[in-house]
């Protein structure tokens, strides 16, 4: 039987990880559709017993990846379980930590010779996934560039109908973002002309909304922790998990779990992760969001459903 989320958090957080040498490669990386052209980007790279293990930082500045280099040096090496480990780097910034507790992670996977899923007994599923732009002067002109997959939109409160109308007609809006703008009136003519699309960080001041939009709502940005669940105004209908803006794959599981025993359907969003990140959010979702519309779209979208490989050791080989 495949293990809840929380009891995987716990396997994985017990598993002991030797680190003896520990790197951090920071470099731009030039990315189209990043604004300007250029994502900074910092890999953590952690060696021990003979394995690699790595994870990707999302910081958008330079400045706070040479901060996580700095911090990398000073990484004791030894053998620690992946909590210990992440209790050490407890006092870094949030994206930080996730880097470092995904690198621990990985390596720990790899130097037991085993993978995400077999730790969860369970099999990769076939991952549901949108592809998302951001807020475009014509989206449906932008929906069009994007045929054959559903789609996460962000959405300006200035829309009128005719915009609307469009996106319906396009028939693939899966989520569409408020970015926490928007007035009620905003909120529920979005829900109205979408339906059967998710409206993701609506402006909480605009609450309370009606029971309908309330059937279809998620947030996203507002869950910081595990405890930002208790704050939100309305018992929503999903939630975006993000473990780099929660610090780590550790407290996202734990997340997750509370909002599986409450009945509240989960998918994960990326933070333009551009290497390992991306793929180690793909094994993740594999296991435990696939079928929501994951915002983990793989770097050249294709239709139907990704599929990750099962066999190789480690977490998002």
């Amino acid at each position: 039987m495949p293990l809840t989320p929380e009891d995987l958090a716990a396997r994985l957080g017990e598993l002991v990880v030797t680190i003896d040498a520990a790197a951090c490669d920071v470099a731009d990386v030039p990315l189209v559709d990043y604004p300007g052209g250029v994502r900074p980007h910092a890999e953590v790279v952690l060696a021990g017993a003979g394995a690699v293990g790595r994870g990707e930082h999302v910081a958008f500045d330079t400045e706070a990846h040479e901060a996580l280099r700095s911090l990398v040096r000073r990484i004791p090496f030894g053998r620690r379980s992946v909590h210990a480990w992440s209790a050490w780097a407890s006092d870094a910034p949030v994206q930080a930590r996730a880097a470092i507790e995904a690198a621990v992670i990985d390596l720990g996977l790899r130097q037991q010779r085993t993978t995400l899923f077999t730790l969860a007994r369970t099999t990769p599923r076939p991952i549901r996934y949108v592809v998302s732009f951001g807020r475009v002067p014509d989206p449906v002109a932008e929906a069009a560039r994007h045929p054959d997959v559903e789609l996460k939109v962000d959405a300006d409160p200035a829309w009128d109908d005719r915009v609307y109308r469009g996106l319906a007609e396009v028939g693939r809006v899966a989520v569409v973002d408020f970015k926490q703008a928007g007035t009620r009136a905003d909120h529920e003519r979005a829900h109205r002309a979408l339906p059967y699309a998710l409206i993701e960080d609506p402006a909480l001041a605009a609450a309370p909304w009606s029971a309908s939009l309330v059937a279809r709502v998620s947030f996203d940005a507002p869950l910081t922790d595990v405890a930002a669940l208790e704050q939100l105004p309305v018992h929503p209908a999903a939630v975006n998990l993000k473990p780099a803006r929660m610090g780590g794959v550790l407290p996202a599981l734990e997340l997750a779990g509370r909002c599986r025993a409450r009945a509240i359907a989960l998918y994960l969003g990326g933070m333009w992760e551009v290497g390992v990140g991306r793929r180690q959010l793909h094994a993740l979702a594999a296991v435990v969001t696939s079928d929501g519309p994951n915002d983990i779209a793989p770097r050249e979208p294709r239709t139907g459903r990704l599929t990750v490989d099962e066999a190789r050791h480690g977490f998002g080989a």
